[in-house]
């Protein structure tokens, strides 16, 4: 995704046009949003049922301990994604591009 930015970026310089922005947000912004969402939504399935099976085996005496830690993994992985997945949801780690201001014609 980051170099389909740069590209888009690229193509921008090149390239300023009216209906360019439409197309900056239709290539770059929504798949990236659409990218995001269903990361997060993975990442709070595996956040879900990591706890869940923390939950539930961690009172029994009985349970292995390699189920426990893989449950405390899976819990702490789904966290980890969930704050991946907002942080580009966001676009924390690479913002939107914009387009250069176009230069106003006639001189008044």
């Amino acid at each position: 995704m980051m170099r389909s930015r740069q590209e888009i970026v690229g193509q921008i310089e090149a390239t300023v046009s009216g209906g360019a922005g439409d197309q900056v947000d239709a290539l770059y912004g929504a798949p990236w949003h659409t990218a995001a969402l269903v990361n997060g939504v993975i990442a709070l399935l595996a956040v879900l049922v990591g706890g869940v099976l923390l939950a539930a085996h961690s009172r029994r005496t009985g349970t292995a301990s390699w189920i426990k830690a893989l449950a405390l993994g899976g819990a702490v992985l789904g966290a980890l994604g969930m704050l991946v997945a907002g942080g580009m949801y966001l676009d924390l780690f690479a913002a939107q591009p914009q387009l250069p201001t176009a230069p106003a014609l006639g001189g008044g």
